[in-house]
């Protein structure tokens, strides 16, 4: 099973906390995160030198209420400052369960030394994940007669917030080399078991790459930087969080087998640079290139999971049929009757499909439909026969339930009809990649 695949119970997760947590709310995540060793340990002399003491009037606490001018002064006010002498209310930052996982060894080759080098970011990290959870949760925190004014609010201070973030920039290299860091150790919860833990540096890596976008740093140029002395084909942040323009174009390998075949069918001479260039030029189509990615990659694979492949073609070809829809300003009613009112409109001399779109009936029963589709897949390539295999294929997956040993292998083991069924996903796409819309398509051919 895949790692991203496990159900957990999610009360482990820090997303939506406040952040400066009290003694129960971080025990709680402790335990929850695995961090206790089985057991009801006294964790206090891990914390007391980082635990935070505050008056409840000078920082923003659930239970309490406030003043709309004393929420503001807490958003513009670096909150380390508010710290005190006190020992009125403890409070714990969350970035301390990281910090455990290195003082009980949970962790193999990050130090104690090391985090400290980057505790200054971890802290300011925690602020902004802070002063987001006050803006988005200020109606708690106000008297119930403020509540007509919530909205009013949470954009003044939003605003307010903002112009913080601007006052205290951190340095371009300062913020690399901490996602450095921070992806140094992901992967070392990772190989040590510690996934929720993991899971929860997450939130700390999408906070730093924000805050590279904030400088105007490109989101290809982050993730291209980090880490890049051990990257391979793909960049390291996919695994936490997918960047589907990158992660396409560094697919590159994927589409390479295409370009003879789509430089024969429509006598052009594109390279596989042209090609994902065409291809990315349409938004819309993004998820659908994702989906057929993954099938391409699972079709490659030495073991196969049917059930996930059979669930990404049928993801994939849904797909390509409502770019189909788009392109053509096709209704919802008008997939009832696809192949006049959508699949015609992709070629000019819609004619040449008709020998292609008698040749199977959709009434037939299986042996003959794989019978009719083989027979289909073995005729001499054209645009007309990709058209009609996808159009088939569309309707076999909308209307029946995959015959897993004659869709993905056939009789003879060749694979000839999932092999074509993935050739027409590509070559459709890219045609359609050359449509604007149907007025301009139909004037141009």
């Amino acid at each position: 099973m895949s790692l991203f695949e496990i159900e957990l119970n999610k009360d482990f997760k820090i997303l939506n906390s406040s952040v400066f947590l009290n003694e129960q709310d971080f025990k709680k995540y402790y335990k929850s995160n695995k961090l206790n060793d089985g057991y009801d340990d006294n964790i206090q002399e891990l914390v007391n030198p980082y635990k935070f003491n505050i008056h409840q009037d000078k920082f923003v606490i659930y239970g309490y209420h406030y003043d709309y001018k004393e929420i503001e002064n807490v958003i513009v006010s670096n909150v380390y400052e508010l710290n005190c002498d006190c020992n009125e209310i403890n409070l714990y930052p969350e970035w301390l369960l990281f910090l455990i996982a290195i003082k009980k060894n949970k962790i193999q080759f990050i130090s104690e030394r090391e985090f400290d080098k980057y505790l200054p970011y971890f802290k300011y990290i925690a602020e902004i994940r802070y002063k987001k959870f006050i803006i988005r949760n200020v109606r708690n925190y106000i008297k119930y007669n403020e509540y007509s004014s919530v909205n009013n609010y949470r954009k003044t201070l939003h605003d307010n917030f903002l112009k913080y973030l601007n006052s205290t920039r951190h340095k371009i290299e300062d913020l690399y080399s901490f996602l450095d860091f921070l992806y140094k150790f992901y992967q070392e919860l990772k190989e040590n078991e510690k996934y929720k833990l993991m899971w929860n540096l997450e939130l700390y890596i999408e906070e730093t790459i924000i805050l590279l976008r904030d400088q105007d740093i490109p989101f290809d140029e982050i993730y291209q930087n980090v880490f890049k002395y051990m990257r391979g084909t793909y960049s390291v942040l996919h695994e936490v969080y997918l960047y589907k323009p990158l992660y396409i174009k560094e697919s590159k390998h994927y589409f390479r087998s295409y370009v003879q075949k789509i430089n024969t069918l429509f006598n052009e001479q594109i390279t596989t640079d042209d090609l994902i260039k065409q291809l990315m030029q349409d938004e819309k189509m993004q998820d659908t290139l994702l989906y057929y990615l993954e099938l391409t990659k699972r079709f490659n694979a030495n073991k196969r999971n049917e059930l996930v492949m059979s669930a990404l073609i049928k993801a994939t070809v849904l797909g390509i049929e409502e770019v189909i829809r788009y392109k053509f300003n096709c209704t919802e009613r008008d997939k009832l009757n696809l192949y006049d009112k959508c699949i015609k409109k992709i070629c000019s001399g819609s004619h040449q499909l008709k020998p292609y779109y008698d040749l199977i009936n959709p009434v037939m029963n299986n042996e003959d439909f794989f019978m009719k589709f083989d027979e289909l897949c073995k005729m001499t390539d054209s645009l007309e026969k990709y058209l009609m295999v996808y159009y088939h294929s569309r309707n076999y997956l909308a209307h029946n339930n995959i015959d897993m040993n004659n869709f993905f292998w056939g009789d003879d083991g060749q694979r000839t009809v999932i092999s074509n069924v993935i050739d027409s996903l590509l070559i459709i796409l890219y045609k359609l990649s050359k449509v604007e819309n149907e007025a301009t398509y139909e004037t141009t051919n």
